[in-house]
């Protein structure tokens, strides 16, 4: 009865050692999707080995951009590998630049605790609900370029991209709302069950979300709030602590954890945390060794 970790990654080669090597236990399987822009670190990653998991690195890889349905593809691919791969008590959902805030031995006996719940965060608020109004409402067209500045495709995509949102706008259009739709970060750790429910849906997604803002952070939420699963969500009415991830929105976006922080993440009831830096070598080293002694 293993453990999937879903792990997608572009930079922070460093960070991602450590992160494999505090997961790095028998009773956890780990796919790893490097982004195709990222070559160096692909060629890094293939010398990558584990002594206790299983690890897999994608052959498939895609380029993910922020904000754009990639993101959503990706998580899928990860989803079926590791599900045609293996059956998984739970599949986890973490990035290249997060890591464990306890010891594996904590993260299974709590998950053994708190069988068939998932673990999946909500973003409540009308401040919450407005943005998601916003991203669902219209069409999207032009989302690949939307955080690249500095491009050549962002200079002629930017304006029709506004062009197009103020059309819709001037003519009152709102996309179809098939489903009640919610909001929430990304990252996650979903059970077998819900995992292949969101297989059986992923049609249905890509569809819908496809010229749709930041899907990533929407289409999960959505699955999983209009599914038979929804009544195993973890703290479904505490806003942001359904995922059991440490992560500081009020001092970044998010905030990159400094080594002033140290007794800040120890002390956290959370499992895991993001996001570190490879310039903060004293904290990350100080994280491994804390977990490695317990």
């Amino acid at each position: 009865m293993k453990h999937a970790y879903l792990i997608i990654v572009h930079n922070e080669y460093p960070v991602l050692e450590t992160l494999l090597s505090m997961i790095d236990d028998e009773r956890n399987d780990i796919y790893l999707h490097i982004d195709r822009r990222s070559t160096e670190l692909y060629k890094r990653a293939c010398l990558l080995c584990t002594q206790k998991a299983r690890l897999f690195l994608l052959p498939t890889r895609n380029k993910v951009y922020w904000g754009d349905i990639s993101q959503v593809e990706t998580e899928y691919l990860l989803l079926e590998t590791a599900a045609k791969h293996s059956t998984y008590v739970y599949y986890h959902l973490l990035s290249g630049v997060d890591l464990p805030i306890q010891t594996q031995d904590y993260i299974h006996s709590f998950f053994q605790a708190n069988s068939g719940k998932e673990f999946v965060s909500y973003w409540l608020g009308d401040k919450h609900q407005k943005d998601l109004n916003r991203k669902i409402s219209r069409y999207y067209f032009f989302t690949k370029s939307l955080k690249r500045s500095n491009s050549k495709w962002h200079i002629i995509t930017a304006p029709c991209h506004n062009l197009a949102l103020i059309v819709q706008k001037l003519i009152r259009f709102h996309r179809k709302q098939e489903v009640e739709f919610k909001k929430g970060p990304n990252w996650f750790s979903i059970t077998q069950g819900f995992c292949q429910h969101l297989i059986e849906k992923k049609s249905f997604v890509l569809q819908r979300f496809k010229y749709t803002l930041c899907p990533d952070e929407i289409f999960l939420q959505t699955i999983l709030w209009n599914s038979p699963f929804k009544e195993n969500i973890y703290k479904a009415n505490e806003d942001d602590a359904g995922n059991m991830r440490l992560v500081d929105w009020n001092r970044g976006n998010p905030y990159t954890w400094q080594s002033q922080d140290y007794n800040e993440l120890i002390a956290s009831d959370r499992l895991f945390a993001r996001k570190f830096s490879s310039k903060e070598k004293e904290l990350i080293e100080q994280i491994k060794t804390t977990y490695a002694n317990k």
